[in-house]
């Protein structure tokens, strides 16, 4: 053995290899010998190399003694080998040491034990190589960073290497741990990734599946209140919705986004990704996450990568893994606060028409009679506008023409828009701060953080509030043990005005259902709020009725802002503890609990000074000459009082092996058995009190079993709704799950999966009730290929994947489900409806992934690139099927929906110039994503039923067709007379009615669909000295969309004008230069329909922007901080470099108002 021994170290320096470099730096000739040779370099002054680029070199299999001398002679480096690594100094070239040989003896098994950081910010590395110098024992670090090796001497050298970091050798003796800092290497585009699947914690390197990792930096280039808003553009599979009507986004101002991972794949119900967030999924509201508590986020995407959430994968998983403390760490301070400041809601990209264009169409409108009705109407008295009275007044004699000319021309100067821009919207002004504390001693580690936000929103009635908590503990009662403790609590306040008397532009309808004039004003000359006209009920009946008994009946909006109000306070609480103990080596147990407890108390309040509430009590108030006679809704506020509560408990244990098979080091088995059992309970529960007091919290019963008559008895009647909501739910989870990843040299990796899902969801058939789910996957590291050594290739991975998620649909169940609604119109007994009627065979919705992938890394990882094929079937989708009318039933809920969504993700990032003064690096994400219905079996009655609502995530399913396709009328445009012309049965037709009616598929247009296929972002970060600054362009190509255009049904029953009313036929001829229709009377709804709905309005949605930009200056040396820096963020700039559209129409948004731009300002620090 000895000899052995002697003979290899004797040997080393004839070891022979070949070298053809012209003009190379000395690290990539360094790097080509150790790949021939085996050898690692280490270079105890990174200087002495780091500028040297000059190297022309070409030996022929030549002794490694020769090629150093030949390498290093000239330049005042000398070597030596020391332990089976080329040691480099300054100095000339000295005789090559050679160790003493190891002596039998000393052949005993030890354990050498450490932790491994990095030097910048002492975070423990993954995956870094532990060998031990002459002996077989290797090792890598845990996600925590620590490892474990054996070794044969007491003493010896131990050599760390991992990509991204400069390779380390240093001294060791048994029995004392080693703290171990590694540099990061300056040249190298990032670090080996560590990705988390929620349960565990492995180096993406050693992975099969398909994982993003959206590290903390990435995640801090934005500022926001929620995270979600951070991923947008960062995650490359990713997509966010933005198409919310404006009304809702300007009300409702912290309205979530819809968002999926890799195209859609629900057809009804909930299809959002699962959240995690350590390890545990969350239930709560994802908006009450604090941003700042998160270190990454992990996005699991195929089967293999979320395989071990089961029926919680179906449409991806997100899994947030927060800050912790590390062990041996001094206390450490993090600060970060910041302001934004957005700009008001620009109302003037509403493409609404002129007023001078709206007061010409109404006068048309009076002069061929159409408001003659309302005018006439002593029934239920409807509103009419100013314009329409006057034009009525000078008719009937009581207004000269020129008084009216006057008015006239004076409305012609308001609108609205300005006023809402001064008295209603305001900038919106955010403010957000958090401190955390973290450290650690031997054996325990914590971390302390607080955060808050206040947020003033657009809407001067809107505001926001938070306050997080968040405290991680872990410590190690012994060697073999450590208890991990979690505790997060959330307390936030949404206000806003009441849902029953909204103020945002395009909402301000007070129950008249239709929008208000643009010519309106909120102001007198001024500036004092006035009255409105745009009520249900005219000014002159409302002036006069009850004989001054009612409540004042006006309507003045700007006097009505602090009388509603709707409060949503929310408590979210976060409990995990865990207790993991290592039963052998590489062998470890846990177990886990976790209490979740999430809660909204809703308050919705309109005051008795809201012109809703007095609308709603005057409108059934009973009167005669001498006074009123009742009141059957209360003089008072009304309020609507409830709350709505998530509780989960969850119980998990789990049994991990990490450890090389029967110790042998070239191969190696990890993997975990685990089984779970979880319980979630929601109810909800509120009502609304009339006559209410806020006072003393009093209120008045009314009787809802009555029909009230309304406006004394003029006109019909209404029944009040009690408005109780008691609802409750429990579901039951029981999960058995294993996994196992086997590799072999670190090159050939196995991984496998499987899962057992049962629920109270599907309990008729027991059958039902459990949902197999497995995967599989392989990957071959290329680059660790004897065969590729001689490449410059420091990265090339072949990845496959294939296996099935589910989900389970909580909002379905397989017995028949009834709703009681209360009492019958006509009857006043109770009744209810069965809205879904029992289905035995109900069961999971299956997904099945596959994956293709290969990362490369070049150019010494200066260019590092993902190349992701995938294709996944959602199978066995709960959808409406169409039942046999004899069953009493049109149609059931069953497994029989079936989407495939196809496509790629491509990542590319690269280090294009790196050097002390200047860097430039680049981000590039393309994902194609193309969703199409498989199966459907509902099919809808008309072909024109297509047409509707085409174009969005809610457009009808239609077999053979895109998720969102996009259908229109086909159309010829107009003809001589003004009118489209559109296609039945294969002809030509203006017979409008039957075009909707009888319509087949061959009438439509199908264009592809509305929901973009390609989305991409390329962002640039340039930093000079302390200076960073990044650009992202945002791209989304390969959709469709409907753009807005006038309709002459909506101008005259809800008041909306478009501004192609200016673009309109008016003269023969005029067919030649536009596509909108004449004007014509009567209103024929069906033509108008037809036009807004033909294929002349789709135009295609390609555009690229720049979205944001973000500016850093780090400080250099500030006394009591050893980091600071601050930061300039500018969001939603939405310059659009190019789009496909001819109308400068944003496709982002359409018809829409553009999310305002904003500003930020922010200080991060450390101390």
């Amino acid at each position: 053995m000895t000899a052995l021994l002697v003979h290899v170290q004797a040997n080393v320096m004839g070891q022979r290899i070949s070298l053809n470099e012209k003009k190379a730096s000395l690290q990539k000739v360094m790097d080509k010998i150790s790949k021939q040779t085996g050898y690692d370099f280490l270079v105890l002054d990174y200087r002495l190399i780091a500028d040297v680029k000059d190297i022309t070199i070409q030996v022929q299999k030549k002794p490694l003694k020769e090629a150093l001398d030949q390498l290093l002679g000239t330049r005042n480096l000398r070597y030596s080998i020391e332990d089976n690594s080329i040691v480099i100094r300054e100095g000339a070239i000295a005789p090559v040491v050679q160790e003493s040989p190891i002596k039998l003896s000393d052949l005993q098994e030890y354990s050498l034990q450490g932790a491994i950081v990095s030097l910048i910010d002492g975070k423990p590395i993954a995956g870094v190589s532990v060998a031990i110098a002459d002996e077989k024992g290797r090792a890598s670090t845990k996600s925590d960073g620590s490892f474990s090796v054996p070794v044969t001497t007491s003493a010896g050298t131990v050599k760390f290497s991992h990509v991204g970091y400069k390779p380390l050798a240093l001294p060791y003796s048994v029995g004392v741990s080693l703290i171990v800092k590694l540099i990061p290497l300056e040249n190298q585009l990032e670090e080996v990734e560590v990705v988390s699947t929620g349960y565990q914690k492995i180096p993406k390197e050693r992975a099969t599946g398909s994982f993003e990792l959206i590290d903390n930096k990435l995640l801090n280039q934005r500022i926001s209140t929620d995270f979600l808003d951070r991923l947008e553009n960062a995650s490359v599979s990713t997509t966010f919705s933005k198409d919310n009507e404006w009304a809702d986004r300007s009300y409702y101002s912290n309205t979530a986004p819809r968002f999926d991972i890799r195209g859609r794949s629900v057809v009804s119900g909930n299809g959002q990704p699962t959240i995690v967030v350590d390890n545990v999924v969350y239930e709560g509201d994802i908006r009450n996450i604090n941003p700042n508590d998160i270190e990454n986020i992990s996005i699991l995407k195929d089967a293999v990568a979320s395989s071990i959430w089961g029926t919680k994968a179906g449409s991806g998983v997100i899994v947030i893994t927060t800050k912790k403390g590390s062990y041996n760490q001094k206390a450490k301070w993090d600060f970060s606060t910041n302001i934004t400041v957005a700009d008001r809601p620009n109302l003037f990209a509403l493409p609404q028409m002129s007023n001078s264009d709206f007061i010409e169409l109404e006068t048309f409108l009076f002069d061929k009679g159409y408001y003659n009705s309302a005018l006439k109407n002593r029934t239920s008295y409807p509103t009419i506008s100013p314009i329409v009275d006057l034009l009525d007044s000078l008719r009937n004699g009581t207004l000269t023409y020129d008084y009216v000319q006057n008015k006239v021309a004076l409305l012609k100067t308001y609108d609205l828009r300005k006023d809402y821009e001064k008295y209603v919207y305001r900038n919106a002004v955010n403010q957000q701060a958090s401190l955390n504390v973290s450290g650690g001693g031997k054996d325990l580690n914590y971390i302390v953080s607080v955060g808050t936000d206040n947020n003033s929103n657009q809407l001067v009635t809107s505001k926001y509030k938070r306050n997080t908590l968040r405290t991680a503990l872990n410590f190690k009662p012994t060697d073999r043990m450590e208890v991990s403790t979690d505790f997060s609590y959330t307390n936030a306040l949404a206000k806003n005005n009441s849902v029953n008397s909204p103020m945002a532009y395009g909402t301000e309808n007070a129950g008249s259902g239709s929008l208000s004039w643009p010519y309106q004003r909120l102001v007198d000359a001024k500036g004092n709020p006035i009255a409105v006209d745009y009520v249900p009920y005219r000014a002159s009946f409302r002036d006069t009725a009850g004989n001054g008994y009612l409540q004042n009946w006006e309507y003045i909006p700007l006097a009505e802002l602090d009388q509603s109000a709707n409060n949503t306070k929310v408590q979210d609480v976060l409990i995990n503890v865990a207790i993991n103990y290592k039963l052998a080596k590489g062998i470890a147990g846990t177990v886990a609990y976790s209490y979740q407890n999430s809660r909204q108390d809703i308050e919705d309040w309109t005051g008795l000074g809201a012109f809703f509430t007095r609308n709603s009590i005057n409108s059934v108030t009973q009167w005669n000459d001498k006074g009123v006679i009742s009141t059957p809704i209360p003089v008072g506020d009304m309020l609507f009082n409830g709350f709505k509560r998530s509780v989960s408990n969850m119980g998990r244990i789990i049994l991990q092996y990490d450890r090389p098979w029967f110790s042998n080091p070239d191969f190696n088995v990890s993997g975990l058995l685990g089984a779970e059992i979880k319980q979630i309970r929601t109810d909800e529960n509120g009502a609304k009190l009339f006559g209410f007091n806020r006072d003393n919290y009093s209120y008045q019963r009314v009787n809802y079993n009555v029909t009230m008559p309304l406006l004394n008895r003029k006109t019909g009647g209404i029944q009040l709704e009690d408005n109780v909501v008691l609802d409750a739910l429990t579901n039951r989870y029981i999960s058995v799950y294993g996994n196992i990843n086997l590799s072999y040299k670190n090159r050939y990796i196995i991984t496998g999966s499987a899962r057992q899902d049962a629920s109270n969801l599907f309990g008729v058939r027991a059958n039902n009730r459990w949902s197999p789910l497995w995967s599989a996957g392989i990957s071959w590291l290329l680059h660790e290929e004897n065969f590729m050594q001689d490449l410059a290739i420091p990265l090339l991975k072949l990845r496959a994947t294939y296996g099935f998620s589910g989900r389970a649909q909580t909002s379905y169940s397989p017995l028949p489900i009834i709703y009681y609604q209360g009492n019958d119109y006509l009857t006043g007994y109770p009744y209810a409806d069965i809205t879904s009627p029992s289905n035995q065979n109900l069961g999971w919705e299956r997904i099945k992934t596959i994956n293709l992938a290969a990362d490369i890394g070049l150019f010494n990882n200066r260019l590092n690139a993902t190349f992701e094929w995938y294709r996944k079937h959602s199978m066995d989708l709960i959808s409406s099927t169409p039942l046999d009318p004899s069953t009493g039933y049109e149609t059931m809920v069953m497994n029989g929906g079936y989407l495939l969504a196809k496509g790629f993700d491509i990542q590319i990032r690269t280090a294009n110039i790196q050097n002390l003064s200047f860097r430039w690096n680049t981000s590039l994400l393309l994902n194609k994503n193309r969703n199409v219905v498989k199966e459907y079996h509902y099919i809808w009655p008309r072909a024109s039923d297509y047409v509707l609502n085409s174009g969005s995530a809610g457009s009808n399913f239609l077999k053979g067709y895109d998720v969102g396709a996009v259908f229109a009328y086909g159309s010829k445009g107009l003809d001589s007379e003004g009118d489209p012309v559109g296609y039945l049965n294969g002809e030509e037709s203006k017979d409008y009615l039957n075009i909707r009616l009888q319509s087949t598929k061959d009438d439509l247009r199908y264009f592809g669909t509305g929901i973009p296929v390609w989305n991409g972002s390329l962002r640039n970060e340039f930093s000079f000295g302390r200076f960073s600054l990044s650009f992202n362009i945002q791209t989304r190509l390969g959709f469709y969309f409907f753009r807005s255009s006038f309709n002459q049904q909506s101008f005259a029953q809800r008041r909306y004008g478009h501004k192609d009313y200016a673009e309109r036929w008016q003269n023969p001829g005029d067919e030649l230069f536009t596509n909108v229709p004449a004007i014509r009377y009567p209103i024929n709804s069906y033509r108008e329909d037809f036009y807004n709905k033909s294929e002349v309005l789709v135009v295609k949605g390609d555009n690229i922007r720049l979205q944001d930009a973000t500016i850093n200056y780090t400080f250099k040396k500030v006394p009591y901080f050893s980091q600071l820096a601050i930061m300039g963020y500018a969001k939603n700039l939405n310059l659009i470099l190019w789009r496909a559209n001819k109308f400068g129409i944003d496709p982002e948004y359409r018809d829409a108002v553009p999310y305002p731009m904003s500003f930020s300002l922010g200080v991060r620090g450390s101390f």
